[in-house]
């Protein structure tokens, strides 16, 4: 890998890591919103959504994937650089078939492509590995139902 690359393959996982991070924690502190009822073991969205993730979509996931997005839009990616956001979008399927000989001027970005990103490759990929005693408990209950 060019040395270039690596440089803004490195800043965006920086970028990526602090709003997925910011992502994680909004989610955490969403306890009214929780869908999975008043007698379970989940204390909030954060923990609904690992649980969805590791085990089971339920009929409210795509609620739940828009949720994240729209924390990633509005809350995340404000606070990123523009050549952050660039660096993000480099990464992204779209911005890997750019070619920039082809190209004049800036680094193009697409808040889509990098709010995807980040959902994907950062957060539903934390959900995937979280744990926490809420979760675990359950899980453990969902398989003896």
């Amino acid at each position: 890998m060019d040395p270039r690359d690596k440089l803004i393959a490195a800043i965006a996982r920086h970028a990526c890591s602090r709003v997925a991070k910011h992502t994680i924690r909004t989610l955490q502190q969403m306890t009214e919103e929780r869908q999975s009822g008043d007698d379970t073991v989940l204390d909030n969205v954060w923990d609904e959504v690992c649980v969805q993730v590791q085990r089971q979509e339920s009929t409210m996931w795509e609620d739940y994937v828009d949720t994240i997005r729209q924390i990633i839009k509005v809350h995340g990616l404000p606070k990123l650089a523009p050549e952050e956001q660039q660096a993000i979008w480099l990464q992204t399927n779209s911005g890997l078939g750019w070619n920039s000989d082809e190209e004049t001027g800036e680094i193009p970005t697409d808040d889509d492509d990098i709010v995807e990103y980040i959902l994907n490759d950062y957060v539903l990929t934390a959900a995937a590995d979280w744990k926490n005693s809420r979760i675990e408990k359950y899980i453990e209950r969902s398989l003896d139902e």
